[in-house]
């Protein structure tokens, strides 16, 4: 059984070693002490990431326009735009009409 130190574990998994710590102490993957360190097994690790890669990804869209009327094809185009290129679920689209800039108030 080979044995990894927390970075090059954290690495392994692709989070970041607070992450990896975090989750050990939640018994989420299990570690061995050796002295005063943590050390991970490559096979909960790989049990780590299998599970990890099973969950799947939920995604919120953001969509804007500049102004009150007449924009609702450019929503639309942003939303068909942004759900193509979403890599997992869709959950929930925002949809924002903002004022946009009126006009540039001069100083004195």
């Amino acid at each position: 059984m080979e044995l990894l130190r927390l970075a090059v574990a954290a690495r392994r998994v692709g989070v970041h070693p607070g992450t990896l710590r975090l989750w050990a102490n939640e018994g989420k993957v299990a570690a061995v002490w050796v002295g005063r360190e943590r050390r991970f097994s490559v096979e909960a690790l790989d049990a780590l990431a299998g599970s990890a890669a099973s969950v799947e990804r939920r995604e919120a869209l953001y969509v804007r326009v500049s102004g009150t009327s007449g924009q609702e094809s450019s929503l639309a185009a942003q939303e068909a735009e942004l759900r193509a290129s979403a890599s997992g679920v869709v959950v929930a689209v925002v949809r924002d009409r903002g004022l946009g800039v009126a006009g540039v108030a001069s100083g004195a």
